[in-house]
């Protein structure tokens, strides 16, 4: 399950920095077009699908995460106990600083919230159901017990809030950390643990009960 963590934090990551890419092309093709020449500004200045996926496919946040997967599969368990007590030791307490240091970047920048509260409600409550739920239901199809198919579930509505925010602020510096930290943290983060892992569960003993039935 942490390595399917990984798995589905990349092209959830990728995702969003493609958008965010394709968001301020646009933008910037507003800015240097006059009226009715957006479209020649565009393509002169390579906006484009093709563009934004090779900005994507080649970005330091997709390398940084592909190959920690790689090096880890290449590696083993053998191979990586050397590298262990830098895990084990360092990396949480920069882990801990390196989230001290976001809490204070994002909290310098919530006068931004109050224009998008309510979107930022919704959107933290009703896209983990929009994802959880059908996480379960692959979870079933791919033979997982019960609980299995509710962890899948829960990984697949879940934020992420500690690969996320340095990839998209590697790609994105533009981009505000309030928003995307507060939905994670402040929204999303509680309301699994209160009401979506309860929701998922409950999904997936109804799905296994249905197998059971027609079996």
């Amino acid at each position: 399950m942490p390595a399917q963590l990984a798995m589905l934090e990349i092209p959830g990551i990728q995702i969003a920095i493609g958008l965010g890419l394709w968001q301020l092309r646009r933008e910037q093709c507003r800015r240097e077009s006059g009226p009715g020449l957006e479209g020649d500004s565009c393509r002169r200045s390579g906006q484009s699908a093709r563009a934004v996926l090779h900005e994507l496919l080649t970005g330091r946040s997709l390398l940084l995460l592909v190959g920690g997967l790689l090096i880890g599969l290449v590696a083993g368990a053998e191979g990586s106990r050397p590298v262990q007590p830098l895990f084990d030791g360092l990396f949480r307490g920069a882990l801990t600083l390196f989230l001290l240091e976001m809490g204070l970047t994002a909290g310098a920048k919530l006068s931004d919230l109050p224009r998008v509260g309510v979107f930022l409600v919704a959107f933290g409550i009703l896209v983990p159901i929009a994802h959880g739920c059908p996480g379960v239901w692959l979870g079933s199809l791919a033979g997982l017990s019960t609980g299995g198919c509710m962890v899948l579930g829960t990984m697949a509505s879940s934020a992420s809030c500690i690969a996320a925010p340095p990839a998209v602020r590697m790609s994105l510096p533009e981009a505000n950390p309030a928003f995307s930290l507060t939905a994670a943290l402040a929204i999303t983060f509680p309301f699994n643990l209160l009401f979506g892992i309860p929701l998922y569960h409950h999904v997936a003993a109804m799905i296994a009960s249905q197998a059971v039935a027609y079996d």
